[in-house]
């Protein structure tokens, strides 16, 4: 996979067919003050076709396109790059659920506001860099810091997100799926089907992960030796991940 890292100039991918729309979104970057790099491409394909794995901190996609969707475009994406923000631009809701299975940070109905677009492009400006997830609850976006994640689990299709501060349900409209793509892999494991574990808060190791809460979260038995390794070198683990800044 690729991690991008922002070095001061924003690189925005604007996948848009229809000129006047492109034209829109590249007026209020202008306007915005930000500084950024626009590049814009006609269609799904010709996005692809330039290999964008780690060449755009950001990426617009309309959803409807002449060849292939900004869905289908993003699904893509994301098999080679996991930090490029996705915000998708369209004029219909239906596509919201698809949207965030692929960790998107924006679904932005047209025409843009000029105000919406700005706190968009401000979470990925070089002096906020990304240390959270946002994640969808009932219909509304909640930025959850990595730091605060202790562990996620799926009960009965739904995801829960267990914090320092509480839990928070986001129902079935983001997967554990989709949050594996988010999450920094230095800091979280997928070690079950149904748990992702943040490891600054695991305590110890024996047939599960004993969370420091108390809490049990459990390890599918393939990866219980990868996990046992792994408790050897928590010491030096927790010292790196202490020096480290998680971009």
């Amino acid at each position: 996979m690729v991690y991008n890292v922002y070095m001061g100039t924003l690189r925005i991918a604007i996948c848009e067919d229809l000129e006047k729309d492109a034209e829109h979104i590249r007026s209020l970057i202008g306007e915005s003050g930000i500084d950024a790099e626009v590049t814009h491409f006609k269609s799904g394909g010709a996005f692809l076709a330039s290999h964008p794995a780690g060449k755009f901190d950001i990426a617009f996609l309309d959803i409807y396109m002449g060849d292939i969707t900004g869905i289908e475009a993003a699904h893509v994406l994301r098999e080679t790059d996991d930090r490029c923000g996705i915000v998708f631009v369209t004029t219909s809701e239906d596509f919201r659920s698809e949207a965030f299975d692929v960790g998107a940070e924006q679904y932005l109905i047209k025409p843009i506001s000029k105000d919406r677009l700005l706190k968009t492009l401000q979470k990925r400006t070089p002096d906020r860099r990304r240390k959270s997830c946002s994640v969808n609850v009932k219909g509304k976006h909640t930025d959850i810091p990595f730091d605060d994640i202790m562990y996620i689990e799926v009960k009965n299709h739904n995801c829960i997100v267990h914090t320092v501060n509480g839990t928070i349900e986001t129902g079935t409209t983001m997967t554990i799926e989709s949050f594996e793509r988010t999450l920094p892999s230095s800091r979280f494991m997928r070690c079950h089907k149904s748990y992702i574990a943040n490891l600054s808060y695991v305590e110890s190791v024996d047939r599960d992960f004993k969370m420091k809460n108390g809490d049990t979260v459990y390890i599918r038995r393939g990866d219980l030796p990868k996990c046992k390794k792994w408790e050897r070198e928590l010491d030096k683990w927790r010292l790196d991940e202490a020096g480290r800044e998680v971009v």
